[in-house]
């Protein structure tokens, strides 16, 4: 169909031969007569003036967008036909089948952005191929089995979210590997195991999301080495234990998010270092003891949830 579309008219002529292929065909195979909106697509005006397309000044499309458009289908390999792609974003849609391992061989892919769809499968172990890649957001879809120890290789990641799959075995040690990651949710997933310590390593990390999997152990007192923490939640993780001291040292945090955990013991009165904290919840754990009256100088404490534990005194 797409051959037959670019064969008729005007439509080769319009702009880059290459680029229109990979688009037409994507239309066609990805359902496009059934999209909400497809202001343009299939014309013969150039292509860098179709809906979600943007070019640079050569004409070149280095981003494609069609988020939230009832889109079907598994998505085509020949889009890497456009080697000048930096964004691909397919949210929202309907997207079916595995994520295509020729993606990461496009060489300017900065982000790719495919959460809220139907994918199966992994992340394949191409994604090490990924040179440019910043931003991997493939969160509430299918996807399961482990995590490729090659996202590891990736070390311009800076955003990484596998959230809401059904992900399994350990989190892999060479996460730790990405110096540059600030973004790492991992949410709702069945991953098991003990933290790696690693992730301690990983110092431009701002948020990290652990909630509701199947982890076990305690936090790596390496932790207290990520400084640029604002947002940890580990609510539901599995893990537990004794809370490490080293968390205090964690002086940029502003959300920290530890219910629905097996936590125990005393709160360390070292939490009244983290004056910057406005949300802590700590709720159905099994701390006891008093609460420490340092907690008196977290000034900034707007939402503060430790029910259901043992503490006494008043």
């Amino acid at each position: 169909m797409a051959l037959i579309w670019l064969s008729s008219g005007d439509n080769r002529d319009a702009g880059e031969i290459r680029q229109r292929f990979a688009l037409s065909l994507f239309f066609f195979q990805m359902n496009g007569t059934i999209w909400d909106y497809t202001d343009a697509w299939m014309s013969d005006i150039n292509e860098c003036l179709w809906m979600g397309v943007q070019c640079n000044n050569r004409d070149t499309v280095n981003s494609l967008a069609v988020d939230t458009n009832n889109v079907y289908g598994p998505i085509p390999t020949e889009l890497i036909a456009m080697d000048g792609l930096a964004a691909l974003a397919i949210t929202r849609n309907h997207l079916t089948g595995t994520i295509p391992s020729e993606l990461f061989d496009m060489p300017r892919l900065r982000e790719l952005r495919l959460y809220a769809n139907r994918l199966t499968g992994t992340i394949p172990t191409e994604v090490a191929n990924a040179k440019s890649l910043e931003s991997l957001r493939v969160e509430t879809n299918f996807l399961a089995g482990t995590l490729c120890t090659e996202i590891g290789a990736v070390s311009t990641l800076t955003d990484l979210n596998i959230g809401f799959n059904d992900f399994i075995l350990r989190i892999p040690s060479e996460v730790g590997q990405l110096k540059r990651l600030k973004f790492f949710r991992v949410n709702s997933n069945s991953f098991s195991g003990r933290l790696p310590t690693e992730i301690g390593r990983m110092d431009s990390l701002q948020s990290l999301g652990l909630t509701e999997n199947l982890l076990f152990g305690s936090i790596p007192s390496y932790f207290g080495l990520l400084w640029n923490l604002r947002d940890l939640r580990v609510a539901g993780s599995g893990i537990g234990g004794f809370i490490p001291t080293e968390l205090s040292l964690l002086s940029n945090l502003v959300r920290l998010d530890m219910a629905y955990s097996n936590f125990r013991g005393t709160l360390m009165t070292e939490f009244g270092k983290l004056t910057n904290m406005f949300f802590f919840s700590i709720n159905d754990c099994n701390l006891e003891g008093p609460l420490p009256s340092e907690m008196g100088n977290m000034w900034n404490m707007t939402r503060l949830q430790i029910h259901n534990n043992y503490f006494s005194g008043t």
